[in-house]
């Protein structure tokens, strides 16, 4: 039985995840829009959601808009990781923004509306750090992995 696209994603992001990172798979068949993985590293947590695509649209359900939108006024930390099976390339996107990704996928409508892409590229170079330093900056973590006061 072949693997579904997301399951390959994330096998290949398990293997690029830095060793001393914390990352549980999380299978949800229940629905209610948890993310498919919750990472602590450096004592910053935040959750990842894995879309893959063939074209441009990203299918975001309204279970996850709003689990994602609602972690983040709660001053949680969220991604949407999104593999189009046409390229090599990955997208993260910041979990606030499920409903724009949503309504605008991977490309710009013609108002010219483009969801935020808080990281792009194909070698998970930057990947990594990124969603680090953003989790510190929505949490208060320092660098050293203190609270700020």
């Amino acid at each position: 039985m072949s693997q579904k696209p997301e399951t390959l994603l994330w096998k290949r992001l398990k293997e690029k995840i830095p060793s001393n990172w914390y990352t549980v798979r999380i299978e949800n068949r229940f629905g209610g829009g948890v993310p498919d993985v919750y990472a602590c590293a450096e004592s910053v947590p935040f959750w990842i959601e894995l879309k893959t695509t063939k074209t441009n649209r990203v299918l975001v359900s309204s279970h996850q808009i709003a689990w994602h939108y609602a972690n983040h006024r709660a001053g949680g930390v969220s991604f949407f990781l999104v593999s189009p099976l046409f390229s090599s390339n990955l997208y993260l996107f910041d979990g606030e923004h499920g409903q724009l990704l949503l309504e605008h996928g991977l490309t710009a409508n013609g108002s010219g509306t483009v969801v935020p892409c808080a990281w792009s590229g194909d070698d998970y170079s930057g990947l990594f750090d990124y969603m680090l330093e953003s989790g510190r900056g929505r949490v208060g973590v320092s660098g050293s992995g203190t609270v700020h006061p």
